[in-house]
Formats: C-alpha cells, sequence, structure tokens
C-alpha cells in the first residue's frame, strides 16, 4: 500500500502522457505526447513493459528519434510486441499508456490491360477472400490470403463502344468505369460492385453506370450479373444491402441531374451481361411501391447538388446516407419517402475543396448501440450521431454556435488541414473505429492509419507508412476488418496494392 501511494505521489508530480492508447507497426515509430517530459540528455527514461518483461531505455537512446518537455518519438524495433509505457525523470513517473503494435505486409495487384487502375473500396467475405474495386477499372480484384495469391476478374463488357464516357482525356466512350467507389458482401455470400461510369460527367455522350453482382462460388467459377442503371448521368457510388427486404440500395450522386436514392429486389429486376444503347430502361423505374413492384424504386433527395454518397440500412428498414456536397446526412424512410436532412459543421479544413463542398461526409456506418457514424472526407473527422434524436426538431438546424447538437466530432491527430483526406472507416471485432488518410502522390506527404477506442475517449494516429518500401506515395482509400483473423485491409491507391495489418500480441 506504502509503494502504491507513494507511486501515486510521484505521478501527481511527474511527468503525464496525454494520449493513452498508442499505436504503430513494427519497425514504425509511436509519439507519446503529454507534458513535463523534461529535456533529452537530462536524465529521462522510459519504462517498456510487456508481459513479464520491462526495460529501461535512457532518453539517450539512439532509438529516441525526438524528446522534449511535451513529445517523444521513439523508433519501435523490427519485431517489437505491443506493450505499455511510461515516462520516467527526476519529478516521477507518469501513468501507463498502452501500446498496440502491429505486423504490416502487402499483397501486389497485377496491372490490368489497358487501364491505370487503382485499389479503391475493399472488403472480405465469409471464406475470408478480399474483395477490391478499383479506379479506372476493367476487372475486380480477388485476393485468397491463404496463399497470397490477388487474381483478376474481367467484368463482362458490352460491345463497343462502352456503356460510359470520360472527358480525363476526351469526351469519348470507353469500357473503362472511372469510379470503383463500393463493394459489399450480402448475406448470401455474393458480393457486389459499383461501375459509376464518369466523374462528374456532363459531355455528349450518355454516361450510364452499372452495378455488377458476382457469385464467386458458382459451379462453373465465378458468375457475374450485371444490372444497368436507367437514366443517363446517374453516377453511382456507395451501395448496401437490405435485410429486411432482401434488396439491393445504391446512391446516385448525379451532380447533373440530382441525387437519388435507389433500392430494387434483385431477383426481380432483370440482369444482363450486355448492354443495348437502343433500348430504353425507363420502364423499369418506378415511384415508391410494393416489394414484388419489377422497378427501380427513386427517391429524389431534396437537395439537388448534394451528391448522395455512401448508405447504411438500419434493422428497422431506414436509410442513412452522406451527402458528400451537401454537407449533411440524411435518412430515408422508404414505407412513406419521407427524407430528413441533418446538417453538418462548417469545414475546418483549409483546402480549396473544402471551401466548396464543406466538410464532405462520405462514407458511413453504425455503432454497436445503433449511433449513425460518419466521417468527413476533408475535415479528418470522425462525427457520431445519437440515434435517439433523430426525431429532434433541434438537429435540422445548426445551433448558434454552429454545431448540430446530436452530432459529437473527434478529429485526427495531427491532421494535415490542406493535403489530407480522411476516406474509410470500418469497426473491427474489438469496437475500435478504424480510419484510413489520403493523400496526394507527393513523397512529402505522411498518410497513414489509425483507430478510435470504443469509448471514444482515445484517438490513435499510425506513425507514417510511407517508410515502408514501394513505388510512390503511401496513401490507403477503402479499409476492411476480416473478423475471424482480426486482419485488416487496406487499399493502398498510389501503390497499387492491399496491405495488410495484424495484431502482434503482448509477451508472455
Amino acid at each position: 500500500m506504502l509503494c502504491t501511494a507513494f507511486l501515486l505521489l510521484l505521478q501527481s508530480a511527474g511527468p503525464a502522457i496525454g494520449n493513452l492508447e498508442i499505436a504503430s507497426y513494427q519497425g514504425g515509430s509511436i509519439e507519446i505526447h503529454g507534458q513535463g517530459f523534461g529535456t533529452q540528455g537530462a536524465g529521462g527514461m522510459l519504462l517498456l513493459k510487456s508481459g513479464s518483461q520491462t526495460r529501461l531505455l535512457p532518453d539517450t537512446s539512439p532509438r529516441i528519434a525526438t524528446w522534449t518537455d511535451q513529445r517523444i518519438v521513439l523508433n519501435l524495433e523490427h519485431d517489437s510486441p505491443s506493450g505499455s509505457v511510461r515516462v520516467i525523470t527526476s519529478n516521477g513517473v507518469s501513468g501507463v499508456a498502452r501500446v498496440e503494435v502491429y505486423n504490416y505486409d502487402w499483397f501486389d495487384i497485377p496491372p490490368t490491360p489497358g487501364t491505370n487502375a487503382s485499389p479503391l473500396s475493399i472488403a472480405v467475405d465469409d471464406a475470408n477472400r478480399v474483395w477490391v474495386n478499383e479506379e479506372f477499372h476493367r476487372a475486380f480484384q480477388r485476393l485468397d490470403p491463404n496463399t497470397g495469391v490477388v487474381t483478376g476478374l474481367s467484368i463482362p463488357q458490352p460491345p463497343p463502344p462502352g456503356p460510359f464516357a470520360s472527358t480525363i482525356f476526351s469526351d469519348h466512350r470507353t469500357q473503362t468505369s472511372i469510379l470503383g467507389e463500393d463493394v459489399i458482401v450480402d448475406p448470401h455470400g455474393r458480393i457486389w460492385f459499383s461501375q459509376g461510369g464518369g466523374s462528374l460527367y456532363s459531355g455528349l455522350h450518355p454516361n450510364h453506370s452499372r452495378i455488377v453482382c458476382v457469385l464467386p462460388d458458382a459451379p462453373g467459377g465465378p458468375e457475374f450479373r450485371v444490372y444497368n442503371m436507367p437514366n443517363d448521368w446517374n453516377e453511382v457510388i456507395g451501395l448496401a444491402w437490405d435485410s429486411t427486404r432482401d434488396w439491393i440500395w445504391f446512391a446516385e450522386g448525379s451532380l447533373i441531374s440530382g441525387s437519388r436514392i435507389v433500392g430494387f429486389d434483385p431477383e426481380v429486376i432483370p440482369w444482363d451481361n450486355d448492354f443495348d444503347f437502343s433500348t430504353s430502361l425507363s420502364h423499369q423505374v418506378g415511384t415508391p411501391g410494393l416489394p414484388t413492384d419489377p422497378v427501380y424504386h427513386y427517391y429524389s433527395v431534396p437537395n439537388l447538388t448534394a451528391h448522395a454518397a455512401h448508405l447504411l440500412i438500419t434493422d428497422n428498414g431506414d436509410v442513412w446516407f452522406t451527402h458528400f456536397w451537401g454537407s449533411a446526412i440524411g435518412r430515408l424512410v422508404p414505407a412513406t419517402g419521407q427524407i430528413t436532412t441533418y446538417p453538418v459543421p462548417a469545414a475546418i479544413s483549409r483546402a480549396t475543396p473544402a471551401h466548396i463542398v464543406g466538410a464532405g461526409p462520405w462514407q458511413i456506418v453504425e455503432a454497436p448501440n445503433g449511433d449513425i457514424i460518419f466521417n468527413e472526407f476533408f475535415d479528418s473527422t470522425i462525427t457520431r450521431f445519437d440515434i435517439s434524436r433523430a426525431d429532434d426538431p433541434a438537429t435540422l438546424t445548426l445551433d448558434a454556435n454552429g454545431r448540430n447538437p446530436g452530432m459529437t466530432d473527434r478529429v485526427v491527430p495531427r491532421f494535415d488541414k490542406r493535403r489530407e483526406q480522411l476516406h474509410s472507416i470500418a469497426y473491427d471485432e474489438k469496437g475500435n473505429l478504424w480510419y484510413t488518410l489520403h493523400t496526394a502522390d507527393e513523397a512529402n506527404l505522411k498518410a497513414a492509419v489509425g483507430y478510435l477506442n470504443p469509448e471514444w475517449t482515445e484517438m490513435t494516429r499510425f506513425s507514417p507508412m510511407d517508410p515502408t518500401p514501394g513505388m510512390r506515395a503511401w496513401s490507403a482509400a477503402g479499409i476492411a476488418i476480416d473478423h475471424d483473423s482480426g486482419s485488416i485491409f487496406l487499399a493502398e491507391f498510389w501503390r497499387k496494392r492491399i496491405g495488410r495489418l495484424r495484431h502482434v500480441p503482448r509477451l508472455p
């Protein structure tokens, strides 16, 4: 008891660690933030512990890259385990901070002829296979982690000139989908991809989107079912499976013709691996009706420039979605067609797009307690909307302080307000909410990954991943969790590969 009291006394007068959960990868570094650490060479030490093993590291160790009164940077060894750390100075001993360490490796994606495809979104199925949708693609990618083999699955292509149109180089038709924003796995084991046509295209040619379903274990090998979307310039982005109705839903960004949320029964709507431009699909477009109606059920988003992006279907059948250009999230009640909009505070980013678009609500997931979680693309912010306040009129507008009273924000540590974007979020089996940072293809940018703990009290940020081997800048887009193995899979956009993080346990 005396020793405990003495340690508490030292802690109260000595150094204090502010970030009590720290995470990184083997061979990376950890940053300890706080106060009262003193200056390097003044006799400070780090007390490192893993299992029953304890180690003291003096502040003069070559492994300590930085030691200031408020920040310490420790370079990890290539075989570092998880554990804990304390800071010791002549004034006392800090509290303990958890240190979670991960092994990091990757799988290269073979190039697809005729494209400059980069992995954008990623999902894991019940057989532990990893599926990737790419930007500028003509094929989907499948990784078997047991063998390390990545296989490209060529998508059925209609006859020339192709369903998509592009303004990247010229105003022409193409077989290559510019957008590859989403991939999901439904409860039946089918894989769903979006092919979003051209990026904000408004040229001369019709520009159709497609939703592609893959039956990965069909008797003759993977079977494709292509659902060609009615209307022109529809720009399909996010997908979601509706277990209440057994429907697939998608968001149409469609800045040209207005955003829409659309659902359909894939067992009723016809699918075809071809596309006949001479045949209109307008007869398949319907207003909300019974689930047996052979139509795409269209719901128009009131804000025509909202650019609806990603979707979430809750257990009661409500459809939640993000307004990427509308600085809001929305809720659709399909039975009534009512759409409710909840505004997001003004952007804090200094990047030029944020002044036009706003914070950029992007991906959306459901918290274990049912709250709505979304990330703000330009603000590197994760926001929680209290689901119990969905019908509270106070959440329909921002308050006098420019805040939404139903929303709670957490900003990524050390966020570069000009050059970083928070691209994707996903929950792991422990309730940690993982995120990825995306940047331009520039060598001096330091993109990373991290997570927000279940209590929303600690947000970690790994050390920059760019020192790891690879051509071009390290930058992650999509993220997916294998809940059987705990592996975290990353779509490494510029390096054109699939990254993997696996937790390294503490020593015995």
